[in-house]
């Protein structure tokens, strides 16, 4: 059966525009600040002249696309036509759709319309399919019809499954696990991100464009006595854009996760955050390929983790290292029972299998090898303050005792348990069945001390992912590599 070919609401035009403006935003802003004093009189009007005609452009490029992009369903696909200049048709089967997103930006709210993203597996960085702006009652329907459609023989019509003449209703209400994220987990979240080094880095860019029009030399001219004698008042510049930094970071944190929501209904997860743009994620419980418990240096010291989900789908939306967030926020001590309700099938055990004393020497050689050659050349040119680099050889040997002491694996049923650091701590839940490839690898010296490296691939949207614990135990990994491999091996016999 075959739906009829439809647009999307006119407000994608709007969309449109300022998603190409956002696009050409830099190359506008140097036209804008060069191309305005190039001159007077025809150059001005050659100015004006260009700026029209590239606003205009921008206007005609999107009603024309919007105008030739249509979309509809037919045979279990959703089909798109589109294309200015050269006409394209895509076609997404229905099998291979993973995840139907939802958000709400700016000019969806004020229309009342969403933005739907179409996801697959292994569909790379970018959703397979973006309708801009549609109605929250045809974004319902293409849920239907691409996440619950099986077969013709099942629906009524193209947008839904066909129900039952008679149904019984429950009257009962059902009581569905629910976590939401309070303004006070927020903000803890914002104050303990990593965000503020890339808010530091746009604030120092935004700001060295500027010297053109504040006069800097001249301010270093007249008060150089002073900057070169007030250390105070050096130290306290560098603390408040710091603190600012970090204030931003912190705002821009809640407004990214505000109203975060997670509700199991069924097999599946509906995760909605944001308060400038509404964002809503529907993650099937099939789908998920691991669970990962992240805890950075600011929040281990507090006992605070997030939780991320590995899924099937592509990365459209995703978080940090394209990854999805569960629960922004969580007591260590609560996690076990957070998965326990919401991810069941993913179990938490405290009974991890450590590593050999015999592996401390290589985690403690691997990094403080390398900071010892970085600071013997700091500490001989720049003397006597260039010894202080020698530090970072204590900060090495730190880290790297503390890489080995996380550094762990269990197993538990049909789930393989991994923990490792690289900076922040790591805990991967991956079920045997969601496992793509296990891998043991042994080097020169690793042989030498009878380790292993032990890694395990899963399916992701950028085609897979890795976690490895290195440096394990030789009858460890010849443990987990039959635990692994034990069911392979029963089928072989049969």
């Amino acid at each position: 059966m075959m739906s009829e070919k439809k647009r999307m609401h006119p407000a994608a035009i709007v969309v449109a525009f300022f998603k190409q403006l956002r696009e050409l935003l830099f190359p506008i802003i140097i036209f804008v600040f060069f191309g305005s004093s190039s001159g007077e009189g025809f150059f001005s009007i050659i100015y004006i002249a260009v700026m029209v005609l590239w606003f205009t452009g921008l206007i005609v490029i999107g009603v024309v696309s919007w105008y030739r992009f249509y979309y509809w369903i037919e045979d279990g696909e959703l089909r798109m036509e589109y294309g200015v200049f050269v006409r394209k048709r895509r076609f997404i089967p229905q099998e291979r759709v993973q995840t139907l997103d939802t958000s709400e930006g700016i000019i969806q709210r004020i229309f009342g319309l969403v933005k739907v993203q179409i996801e697959t597996a292994g569909g790379g960085t970018e959703a397979e399919a973006s309708l801009t702006a549609v109605t929250k009652e045809e974004a319902s329907r293409l849920r239907e019809a691409l996440l619950y459609y099986k077969n013709k023989d099942e629906i009524g019509d193209v947008y839904g499954p066909k129900l039952p003449v008679q149904q019984e209703i429950s009257t009962e209400p059902v009581e569905q696990p629910t976590y939401k994220a309070s303004w006070k987990t927020l903000f803890i979240v914002g104050t303990t991100s990593g965000g503020i080094g890339v808010v530091l880095s746009a604030v120092i860019a935004f700001t060295s464009q500027f010297d053109q029009f504040v006069p800097y030399e001249d301010i270093i001219d007249r008060f150089g006595m002073v900057l070169q004698t007030s250390v105070y008042l050096i130290a306290s510049i560098v603390f408040v854009v710091l603190f600012l930094s970090w204030l931003i970071s912190i705002v821009m944190t809640m407004f990214k996760y505000g109203n975060f929501t997670v509700i199991k209904q069924d097999d599946e997860l509906l995760i909605s955050r944001g308060i400038i743009e509404k964002r809503q994620l529907t993650l099937s419980l099939k789908k998920i390929q691991a669970i990962r418990i992240s805890q950075n240096l600011l929040r281990q010291p507090f006992g605070f983790a997030t939780v991320y989900v590995e899924s099937a789908g592509s990365s459209g939306g995703k978080e940090s290292d394209f990854s999805t967030v569960l629960f922004p926020l969580l007591k260590v001590s609560e996690v076990e029972a957070h998965l326990k309700e919401f991810v069941p099938s993913y179990l938490l055990t405290q009974e991890v299998h450590g590593l050999p004393k015999r592996s401390v020497i290589r985690y403690l050689i691997r990094l403080m090898v390398p900071a010892a050659l970085l600071s013997i050349p700091i500490a001989y040119f720049f003397q006597p303050y260039g010894y202080l680099a020698f530090l970072s050889v204590v900060v090495a040997g730190l880290l790297g005792y503390s890489q080995y002491h996380t550094a762990g694996w269990a197993t538990q049923n049909e789930q393989l348990q991994l923990s490792y650091r690289h900076l922040s701590k790591n805990t991967v839940l991956v079920r045997k069945k969601r496992i793509q490839s296990f891998e043991l690898r042994e080097s020169f010296f690793q042989g030498k001390r009878k380790l292993f490296t032990i890694k395990a691939s899963v399916k992701t949207g950028l085609g897979g992912k890795n976690f490895q614990v290195v440096d394990v135990e030789q009858l460890d990994g010849e443990q987990i590599y039959e635990w692994y491999s034990y069911k392979k091996k029963q089928e072989d016999v049969m």
